[in-house]
């Protein structure tokens, strides 16, 4: 049976290392649109906003994170994600993911103060990636 092709995918944040690993695929949510990564993609520079990243594993196991935005980068030898923040479902608190989710959505809802619309909605985009990649957790056990 001949091996299925994966590139070494890093991602990283300002404060960590966050994985290091080959996959078959990555699923990323860009500015633009979802878009998919496969093995000899043509270099390119996406613009990410706050979702939900799904890699597809070497062992065929797929991982999702919650990222913050950022900038996917392909090369020709590897493939990175330099996100604002990401996180795996075991590192999200859902309780405080559902609570950043109320003051967005109240933010947005009240147009009668002063409010920074798009920070607002980054912040809920936010919320809802985490509030999914936890589920997948929650689903796992």
């Amino acid at each position: 049976m001949a091996s299925e092709k994966t590139f070494q995918l890093e991602i990283l944040t300002l404060q960590k290392s966050c994985l290091q690993v080959p996959v078959k695929f990555v699923i990323a949510p860009g500015q633009e649109g979802v878009f998919e990564i496969l093995p000899g993609h043509a270099p390119f520079v996406f613009a990410l906003k706050p979702g939900v990243v799904r890699l597809s594993l070497a062992d065929n196991q797929n991982q999702y994170l919650a990222v913050g935005g950022g900038f996917l980068v392909v090369q020709p030898d590897q493939t990175t994600i330099l996100a604002r923040s990401a996180e795996r479902p075991d590192e999200i608190d859902s309780a405080r993911a559902t609570r950043a989710k109320e003051r967005a959505t109240m933010r947005l809802a009240n147009k009668t103060g002063v409010i920074d619309e798009p920070r607002a909605t980054a912040a809920l985009q936010r919320a809802l990636a985490r509030l999914k990649v936890a589920s997948y957790l929650q689903l796992a056990t």
